[in-house]
């Protein structure tokens, strides 16, 4: 007489699906909204705490939105902080107090930011040169191009645009309405376009992706173009909270985006992402930094603690994701 082996399917929810599918970072960031509500919840929860915490996913969202999408095609995007720099530099500049030049300056930065995904895209997808080499040596370049044009904060933006990103209503900051525009259009652009198809697709396999027709250089460029405009945008936001362009606005804002993609589940390799976790890794960062004033611990301690978090979750959820 023989036993039948009953296959007992295995759960869905592992903690690598869990990663992939960028649900872990979200069970992270409830475990620290419960810890710093315990600590100090009436503080935690007060309105200008809560309008600290969303105005400050504001900018790095809407870069690791960019990120996300030149990750999931295969790449990488190094000059992210650099070119939010340039643009709220120039945008303070050419600005300079006057209502009128608003609008053609806004615009001018998004299309500049067009032009440098452009640039990459093309040298990435026609060259054929590495996205990381790409993208760091026009990180020094945008940055020197920056440091020319001004060593030290100048210009000034109108009370209008520095009023969008200082001002809010009750706990939710004028800014945040824009980062959850950009997520809409960034979701309804993967999920519903052939585009968002087709960058799976180059992301996950390009040879394969060529193979089937799918024009993997304009893909690409597409894809670099987005981050650039959405790195302009943050640039413009960063010029309006600070009512002046400085030369480092956006430095360090690279690594933040790609750290936040990463740990929402997004392979580094492309072809497989999950936005719903790339939003968590953003919020998760911008948690740690309220932490640290809530809980007035020394500032000094910011990037300490940031990096201690960010290395436990890769540890746990991306090593599991490997697997």
């Amino acid at each position: 007489m023989t036993t039948a082996v009953v296959a007992v399917p295995r759960s869905r929810f592992t903690l690598a699906s869990l990663a992939r599918n960028g649900a872990a970072v979200w069970i992270v960031v409830g475990i620290a909204v419960l810890g710093l509500t315990i600590a100090d919840g009436s503080r935690f929860w007060a309105p200008a705490n809560i309008a600290n915490v969303l105005t400050a996913t504001v900018v790095l969202g809407l870069a690791a939105l960019g990120q996300h999408l030149v990750v999931l095609s295969g790449g990488i995007d190094l000059s992210v902080g650099s070119t939010a720099t340039l643009s709220a530099l120039l945008t303070a500049i050419l600005i300079n107090g006057y209502p009128i030049r608003t609008f053609p300056v806004v615009v001018g930065m998004l299309l500049l930011g067009a032009l440098i995904g452009v640039l990459h895209g093309v040298l990435v997808a026609r060259v054929g040169l590495p996205p990381f080499i790409v993208t760091l040596a026009t990180l020094y370049l945008i940055q020197g191009a920056a440091f020319m044009v001004s060593t030290t904060p100048d210009g000034r933006v109108t009370s209008a645009l520095s009023s969008v990103a200082l001002e809010r209503i009750g706990p939710v900051p004028y800014s945040f309405a824009i980062l959850l525009v950009a997520l809409a259009t960034v979701a309804w652009i993967l999920h519903r376009t052939a585009f968002g198809r087709h960058l799976h697709a180059v992301g996950g396999d390009p040879a394969a992706a060529r193979s089937n027709g799918i024009p993997v250089a304009r893909v690409l460029v597409k894809a670099y173009v987005l981050a650039g405009m959405l790195a302009a945008l943050a640039g413009i936001l960063l010029a309006a909270r600070a009512t002046v362009g400085s030369p480092t606005a956006g430095q360090g804002l690279e690594l933040s985006a790609i750290t936040v993609v990463v740990l929402g589940g997004t392979s580094l390799l492309g072809g497989r992402g999950s936005l719903f976790g790339t939003v968590g890794g953003v919020l998760l960062l911008s948690l740690i930094g309220s932490s640290v004033t809530l809980l007035q611990l020394p500032a000094t301690l910011t990037e300490l603690i940031r990096g201690i978090v960010i290395l436990a979750a890769a540890a746990i959820f991306v090593a599991k994701i490997r697997r």
